[in-house]
């Protein structure tokens, strides 16, 4: 269980619910200037001190604030929840205080698991909505969508020089200007695309939608019409020229049922005729009455759905099933059953069972959040946020020192150890944003520390790549690190946080684990108060179970003549361990069944019980009641313990930090 969880729950904030707002304590609304009103006199609500401990002071507005988030109802608060709620606060900082005192505040593990709870918090913030949304409603439109595409492929380095990166382009162009005088498109991939499948399948890709392809080429693909070249674009292969074939309403999934007779791509003539006679003699069958699903468990060789009465799962339109495969699956009608077809696998027969459509957007989100977030389109909201971000903080590039960083590269920086030299790297500012400047020597102690060799590539084009990563990413750190200053949710939150965590890891050294780590201190408390520990009045009884009723029959005709358990159960198990076997227990009344049917009865006792098996009984008769050892009451006791140290913990630290309630401001509370 998360720490933050535990401390809440320790201090009944269970019902607390962190609000991820992002809305700037700053932000100024646009408004239009028809709608200007006239200003409206701003009221100051009062913030009068609730309480003190030690020299530090709380006040309304903070503890109000915790007060109405851990609210339950829309009733005014009374004076008891008020004063609870109060006493548990005081209770909260008191400890947090003796956390810091003891500087469990500069812990690493403290550190790091608060800067990782940071950084979870801080994603909202950190992400344009917008973009984001519209990425995600976009990317929906698109799956309502399956294209048939073909391209031609020239690649070209990520890292390319410019003059590398115009020859891809222009060669390119020059077979877009041949494919749209009219040379076939297919031919013109199969002797120039760089697609090392294109040699067998021309241009062809296939059926795909959103989310199939990479970010840039779907883009391209959706915005070109049918029978129509795409301009070349770029992508982390190289530059592409897309012809469009078709364009589809998506097929959704479906879900049919399905024999197989398989023969393979290598099956001979007699192997062919073989698999085609059965699936023709399971097609007759079924046309004079037999069910397809009697004949799926005697005809198909499809291991995945034969034990299943042919029912496969969901094939979905763009799934790795054969093109014709698929065809005849979403041609099918409500319960219909195909002709036998051939593919490269075998013959087949299908039977539709279910069809349904591309879910609803509602329905979709998390899946195409996950998926916007993994996919390369969600650097537009990364982009989106950098761009704001320097906008808002006045971000600024020296040319001159990044052209000067430039000219320092050499060879070496192309095989990935490249080094400089100290003096002629200047200290020169290369960017600023806020009130922080990153020099020429910065960037180049980044760039020494991730560089990788590279072949046939540009040493300007990486490091300007490596320049604007660097920059982007050092925005976005000013950014967070602004977020407690900008934000009051986000400040709100991680004080909870930070406050949490100290609670939990000291609350667990001066409670949870001391209660079960001190033996001595326990059974010292148990022995004070042993007394709320006890049994109530018990049946001892001892339930004889046996092998099979004879076994039973034997052991109580034994006991019938005077033998003792030991003699009985000697005699029986000698042959065979495990005869019968006999436990004895003590239960209060009420407890189970069994219980209720002995409590009144003394001696050997034979219920009848079918589902008990071959058993009886032997009732020594009723217990007083009596203490239970601390072992019988270990888990109850353990938690009285830490009770008593966390009351006697608050105590010492009431007279350490002394606390002042305001009364007048606490009555302001409650009605």
């Amino acid at each position: 269980m998360k720490k933050i969880v535990i401390v809440l729950l320790v201090l009944s904030f269970s019902n607390t619910r962190f609000v991820f707002a992002q809305k700037s304590v700053n932000g100024k609304k646009a408004v239009k200037k028809t709608e200007l009103k006239k200003p409206e006199a701003i009221v100051v609500k009062p913030n009068p001190l609730v309480f003190t401990f030690g020299q530090q002071e709380v006040f309304q507005k903070e503890f109000e604030r915790l007060l109405y988030k851990n609210k339950t109802n829309k009733n005014p608060f009374t004076e008891k929840e008020v004063r609870e709620y109060l006493d548990l606060y005081i209770n909260f900082k008191l400890k947090v205080k003796e956390a810091t005192v003891l500087q469990l505040d500069t812990n690493p593990t403290f550190i790091s698991e608060l800067a990782g709870y940071r950084k979870q918090l801080a994603t909202p913030y950190l992400t344009d909505k917008k973009v984001s949304e519209d990425l995600m409603k976009l990317a929906y439109e698109r799956l309502k969508i399956e294209l048939n595409a073909g391209h031609i492929l020239i690649t070209c380095n990520e890292n390319a020089s410019p003059s590398d990166t115009l020859s891809a382009y222009n060669k390119l162009l020059d077979l877009r200007k041949r494919a749209l005088k009219g040379e076939s498109f297919d031919s013109l991939a199969s002797k120039f695309s760089d697609d090392p499948s294109a040699k067998k399948y021309g241009s062809k890709l296939g059926w795909f939608s959103a989310f199939t392809m990479v970010y840039p080429f779907e883009n391209a693909a959706f915005q070109t019409n049918i029978s129509e070249i795409s301009l070349p674009i770029r992508t982390q292969f190289g530059y592409h020229i897309i012809r469009v074939n078709e364009k589809r309403n998506s097929r959704g999934e479906i879900k049919v049922g399905h024999i197989m007779i398989r023969t393979g791509p290598e099956a001979s003539p007699e192997m062919i005729a073989d698999a085609k006679a059965k699936i023709d003699s399971a097609y007759a069958l079924n046309n004079r009455g037999e069910s397809f699903e009697s004949l799926a468990e005697r005809f198909s060789q499809d291991d995945g759905s034969n034990k299943n009465k042919g029912e496969m799962n969901w094939i979905a339109s763009l799934s790795g099933y054969p093109e014709e495969f698929k065809d005849i699956c979403f041609g099918l009608k409500a319960d219909e059953i195909s002709k036998p077809f051939q593919t490269n696998f075998g013959f087949h027969m299908l039977k539709f069972i279910e069809k349904r459509p591309l879910g609803e957007y509602k329905d979709m989100l998390d899946v195409l959040k996950q998926k916007v977030n993994r996919d390369s389109r969600s650097e537009s909201t990364k982009a989106a946020v950098v761009a704001r971000v320097k906008k808002e903080n006045n971000y600024k590039e020296f040319t001159a020192t990044i052209h000067a960083f430039d000219s320092s590269l050499d060879s070496s920086f192309i095989k990935g150890t490249w080094t400089y030299n100290e003096e002629k790297i200047s200290s020169n500012p290369i960017f600023s944003i806020g009130n922080k400047t990153y020099t020429e020597k910065d960037f180049a102690s980044y760039v020494k520390a991730n560089q990788q060799p590279l072949d046939k590539a540009s040493p300007i084009v990486i490091a300007n790549k490596m320049f604007r990563q660097w920059a982007d990413d050092k925005c976005m750190a000013y950014e967070e690190s602004q977020l407690d200053s900008k934000y009051e949710d986000f400040r709100n939150v991680m004080q909870e946080y930070h406050d949490g965590i100290l609670l939990f890891d000291l609350t667990d050294k001066r409670v949870w684990s001391k209660a079960v780590s001190d033996t001595t201190g326990l059974d010292k408390f148990y022995e004070l108060n042993k007394g709320k520990y006890m049994w109530k009045e018990r049946v001892k009884y001892s339930t004889y179970t046996c092998l099979n009723e004879k076994v039973k029959a034997d052991a109580i005709k034994m006991f019938g003549k005077g033998k003792t358990q030991a003699e009985v159960l000697a005699k029986l198990n000698k042959k065979t361990a495990g005869t019968i076997w006999v436990k004895e227990t003590k239960s209060e009344k009420n407890t189970d069944a069994t219980t209720e049917k002995l409590w009144d009865k003394k001696g050997f006792v034979n219920i009848a019980d079918t589902v008990a098996g071959a058993k009886f009984y032997w009732i020594d008769g009723i217990i007083v009641a009596e203490n239970k050892t601390l072992k019988e009451s270990k888990g109850l006791c353990t938690s009285d313990y830490q009770n008593y140290l966390e009351k006697e913990w608050i105590l010492e630290l009431r007279n350490k930090y002394p606390v002042n309630v305001n009364e007048e401001a606490v009555k302001n509370l409650y009605k």
